[in-house]
C-alpha cells in the first residue's frame, strides 16, 4: 500500500471525530419491532378482557411467555404484526399480546347489552372497517355484545362486528334475550328471529347453519354462555342468550 500523506490522514481523523460527535448527539430511540405498523391506535391504552392473558416474546403462541396479564391490566399500544399487539404493560413488562383479549380501556367496554349512537350503524363480517358489510343498525336499537376485539364488539343479534365507539352501556334486555336458566339435559326454543349454529363455542368460528325463532333444540353441555345443541337436522354450539 502506497504511504498516505500526513495532510491526508489529519483529513480524516477530522472527519471521523465530526461523525462520532454527531451520532453522540441524536437522542436514543424506543426499540420497535420492524415488521410492525404504528397506525392507527398509537399511545392508545387497552385493557384486558380475560382472566388471564399471556404477554409473550412474539408475535406467536408458539413464543414463550414472559407473564400472564391479569384481567383488568392496562396496556399501553405500541405496534402491531398480523392479529398480535406489541404493548407496554402497566407494571413496565414490553411483550406481544393477542389483540381480541382487549378492549379499549376509555370506554371500559365488556360484554353485555348496549344501545347504538349513531343515525345508522355498519354491521361487519370482520373486526375491521374494510371488511364486507353484512347489515345497519339504526339509533336506538339494543343489542348484545358477546366478544370483543380491540375496538369492536361481535353481537350474535346483528349477526356481526361493530365497533364500539358508536355503542353505550344499556341495562336495557335484548329484544328476544332469554332470562331462562339454561341446562344441560334441557329442551328450550329459538327466541331469536335467526340464530347461528357454529362449529365450536365462539363467534369468531365457522358457521354450520342457522335456527328459525320457534325450533325446538336439547341442549347437551355448556360452555360459558354458550350451549352445543341438538335438533331435527344436526348439533352445533348456540349463544345461550337466544334460548327460551
Amino acid at each position: 500500500m502506497k504511504h498516505i500523506p500526513a495532510w491526508l490522514k489529519s483529513l480524516l481523523c477530522i472527519a471521523l471525530a465530526a461523525v462520532l460527535m454527531s451520532a453522540a448527539a441524536l437522542p436514543a430511540l424506543a426499540v420497535v419491532p420492524s415488521s410492525s405498523t404504528l397506525a392507527p391506535y398509537a399511545s392508545q391504552t387497552y385493557i384486558v378482557n380475560c382472566s388471564g392473558l399471556n404477554l409473550r416474546y412474539g408475535a406467536s403462541t408458539s413464543s414463550g411467555v414472559k407473564t400472564v396479564l391479569g384481567r383488568g391490566t392496562i396496556v399501553t399500544y405500541i405496534s402491531d404484526k398480523s392479529g398480535w399487539w406489541y404493548v407496554r404493560a402497566q407494571n413496565g413488562d414490553y411483550g406481544w399480546v393477542d389483540k381480541k383479549y382487549l378492549a379499549p380501556s376509555s370506554t371500559g367496554a365488556t360484554t353485555g347489552s348496549y344501545v347504538v349512537n349513531a343515525s345508522s350503524l355498519n354491521v361487519r363480517a370482520y373486526p375491521r372497517t374494510t371488511a364486507r358489510r353484512v347489515g345497519k343498525l339504526s339509533k336506538g336499537t339494543v343489542i348484545s355484545i358477546s366478544e370483543l376485539n380491540g375496538d369492536w364488539g361481535y353481537s350474535p343479534s346483528a349477526g356481526g362486528w361493530v365497533a364500539l365507539e358508536y355503542l353505550s352501556h344499556t341495562t336495557s334486555a335484548v329484544s328476544g334475550r332469554s332470562s331462562t336458566t339454561i341446562a344441560a339435559g334441557g329442551t328450550y326454543r329459538v327466541t331469536a328471529s335467526r340464530l347461528n349454529v357454529r362449529s365450536s363455542a365462539s363467534s369468531s368460528s365457522a358457521i354450520k347453519g342457522t335456527l328459525a325463532s320457534g325450533t325446538s333444540v336439547t341442549v347437551t353441555r355448556l360452555s360459558g354462555n354458550w350451549a352445543y345443541v341438538t335438533y331435527r337436522g344436526g348439533e352445533g354450539w348456540v349463544y345461550t342468550s337466544y334460548l327460551g
